[in-house]
């Protein structure tokens, strides 16, 4: 017996940038897209009744959003101490699985967590698939494979590490290459570099923490073992030599030289520029204690991203939409949308672009794009219902009195809005010696 559902008279976005579809009936049958059409007018092998009909008039209907950057396992932290030191790995998953839902219910059904302490995105991704816990769909990695004196390498020589941290330390080919067959063997999606090199922060003109051979070496390893590979790259050396290398995507681009445009359009690696993060901090960074010096250093990054990409846009690259939700500055639950109203406001996107972004260019990067990412029969009815049309106010999907309904797998999420807050727990947060000033 067929579980059939039809969601009827909707102006329909497909997700794939394809025109709104006026009066539209979207059929799910067994949790995925079976039929989509237009009018009255019920195609010949639709016929079989629905066990449920929807009427829609003057709602819109998409595909649910997509995150492209996303780390669960961050808890919201103003830190590196916070996010790689604090917590422990139990503490951390139980509070991923939590912050999953409210992911969930702001409208992001799937999402891709590049770079996770201990394995709690692999963790997270597998107690939702089983059913234990309501959360969207993940595409996990595990630790950023880093090298010494990259960007993921925080703490000072002598303390090394710690097995908590979001990077882990490889510092030769050989043990770059055993990194991902252990995450692989544990299960990841996805495979993520480290990128650049801290000397990269004070000299542009200088190279990222791996050489051509080393990052060719994790690219390679990772695609014979059948996992995608992305890279923090936020330099223009480091970007090069990441489409060198054959990654899948790279996120930031933030001072890519125009002159190597050329090698990621080749090779069509799409750019997760990551937005919000920035202006987050540009823009509310005080709010959550952040250095007025980093907010200054994050407020030219933003000048320069802006022109990169809008320059990436316009030759023909694909933009992939994420947040970097996880941080203090970017809260689960509440910026996801922001990525796409950004890429309207500073890079002169379309509404029907962006959400084409962080729809179906997402899916598409993954490998899911058959599953998820737009609404055409065969992929999972994983949608929005929305009162009023983000085609014409791209604001729309960001404001959670706006989100009629959210469906995954043809199955209305549970909303309770807002979630209850929690409190954040000593052992959680980086500890303070004295708040007294020194000069007294």
């Amino acid at each position: 017996m067929h579980r059939i559902v039809e969601f009827v008279g909707c102006t329909l976005i497909e997700g794939t940038g394809r025109e709104p579809m006026e009066n539209a009936t979207l059929r799910i049958v067994d949790g995925r897209v079976a039929a989509v059409w237009q009018g009255p007018e019920r195609p010949g092998d639709q016929r079989e009744p629905a066990n449920e009909t929807l009427q829609m008039q003057g709602k819109t209907v998409m595909p649910g959003l997509i995150d492209a950057h996303c780390h669960i396992s961050y808890g919201e932290g103003k830190t590196a101490e916070e996010v790689d030191v604090y917590g422990g790995a139990e503490w951390s998953a139980v509070r991923a699985v939590w912050n999953a839902q409210k992911v969930l219910q702001s409208g992001v059904t799937t999402f891709c967590d590049p770079g996770s302490t201990w394995n709690v995105a692999v963790t997270c991704r597998d107690a939702v698939n089983n059913g234990m816990f309501a959360g969207p769909r993940i595409f996990a990695a595990g630790r950023h494979i880093a090298a010494d004196g990259g960007f993921a390498d925080y703490f000072p020589t002598w303390l090394g590490m710690p097995v908590s941290a979001e990077g882990v330390l490889c510092p030769t080919a050989h043990e770059m290459r055993r990194e991902v067959r252990r995450q692989v063997k544990n299960r990841v999606d996805l495979i993520k570099i480290s990128g650049d090199s801290q000397a990269q922060d004070t000299r542009q003109d200088v190279g990222p923490c791996f050489s051509d051979e080393e990052m060719s070496c994790i690219v390679a390893t990772a695609h014979d073992l059948g996992r995608k590979v992305t890279i923090h790259s936020r330099y223009a050396k480091t970007v090069a030599a990441a489409a060198r290398a054959g990654v899948d995507w790279v996120i930031h681009a933030s001072y890519m030289d125009t002159a190597d445009i050329g090698l990621l359009l080749d090779k069509q690696i799409p750019i997760c520029p990551t937005l919000t993060y920035t202006a987050n901090i540009v823009q509310h960074g005080r709010d959550v204690g952040v250095d007025p010096n980093y907010i200054e250093t994050k407020r030219r990054e933003l000048d320069s991203l802006v022109e990169t990409q809008r320059k990436a846009m316009e030759s023909g690259i694909p933009l992939m939409a994420g947040s970097e939700a996880g941080f203090a500055v970017t809260p689960y639950g509440q910026w996801h949308a922001r990525e796409l109203e950004l890429m309207v406001e500073l890079l002169g996107m379309t509404p029907l672009q962006a959400i084409t972004a962080g729809t179906h260019i997402n899916a598409k990067a993954f490998g899911w794009d058959h599953e998820v990412g737009s609404l055409r029969p065969g992929r999972w009815a994983d949608l929005l219902v929305l009162d009023g049309d983000p085609v014409s106010d791209i604001h729309v999907l960001g404001d959670p009195g706006r989100i009629s309904a959210v469906y995954k797998g043809g199955v209305a999420v549970q909303r309770t809005m807002p979630m209850p807050s929690r409190r954040r727990m000593g052992h959680e947060r980086s500890l303070t010696v004295s708040s007294m000033p020194l000069n007294r």
